[in-house]
């Protein structure tokens, strides 16, 4: 049987794997999460990246969508308003996938 320092040091190593978890903790990895999508991330993991690619699909597709239903038999303003939520959706789309590349600036070289 273990002992209790054992016991005590696995308690509190899977309480700060967990910590994230709770409600405090949670506002700071969603303004992670959200900087990540909106600003990117230079140091960002290639499975993070391509989560962010994933998740850019679903916008484009969707804008894609919107785009099939212009040319169906609709009205002007329905028209309208499928190419309206369509190209929201491809811009947010593309930003996210921009972000999703986004690499460090390389240095010129020059110091000034």
């Amino acid at each position: 049987m273990p002992s209790l320092t054992e016991l005590e040091r696995l308690r509190e190593e899977t309480e700060e794997k967990q910590r994230a978890t709770i409600w405090p903790d949670t506002l700071g990895a969603g303004r992670t999460v959200d900087e990540f999508l909106w600003k990117g991330d230079v140091n960002a993991t290639p499975i993070q990246r391509a989560g962010l690619v994933i998740f850019a699909s679903i916008f484009i597709f969707s804008a894609l969508g919107f785009g099939v239903f212009i040319f169906g038999q609709a009205s002007w303003a329905l028209k309208v308003e499928f190419f309206s939520f369509g190209l929201i959706a491809l811009v947010v789309g593309v930003r996210l996938v921009r972000n999703a590349f986004r690499r460090q600036k390389r240095d010129s070289g020059r110091r000034l």
